[in-house]
């Protein structure tokens, strides 16, 4: 499983959008984050329309956070993307001929509880706060 640049990217403008706690433009978020201000604005589209983030236009505007550190969390990043993490396809329901008698269906499906319980519902807070803990 790989993570794409999308979900990277937006995840880190997040944080810094969080992290620098006022408005922001994509200059600046493209010049602390080495991603081209294009790029940023191209991201910011879904995680608006979720309501992650909010614009202000203008020769003075920017980005802001439209939630809480601490209401905002990796799930919801993922969701605004429409992106879905998972391990392997039969732990979301796709066919699959060994369905029944794969062993090693047993890890994939702790993986991906694993994964639902301590990694998605991360928060632009606990992150800010350094507070994230192994399971």
């Amino acid at each position: 499983m790989k993570i794409n640049t999308k979900i990277r990217y937006g995840l880190r403008m997040v944080i810094a959008i969080a992290h620098a706690n006022k408005l922001v433009n994509t200059t600046e978020l493209g010049s602390s984050m080495h991603v081209s201000p294009k790029y940023l604005r191209k991201l910011a589209g879904p995680l608006e329309k979720a309501g992650l983030i909010k614009s202000t236009q203008g020769i003075y505007g920017g980005y802001e956070l439209g939630k809480s550190p601490a209401e905002i969390n990796i799930r919801m990043i993922l969701n605004a993307y429409g992106e879905h993490l998972s391990w392997t396809d039969c732990v979301l329901g796709k066919k699959c001929e060994l369905r029944d008698s794969c062993q090693a269906k047993q890890v994939w499906e702790m993986l991906e509880k694993t994964l639902q319980m301590h990694f998605l519902p991360i928060s632009i807070r606990d992150i800010l706060d350094n507070k994230m803990a192994p399971p």
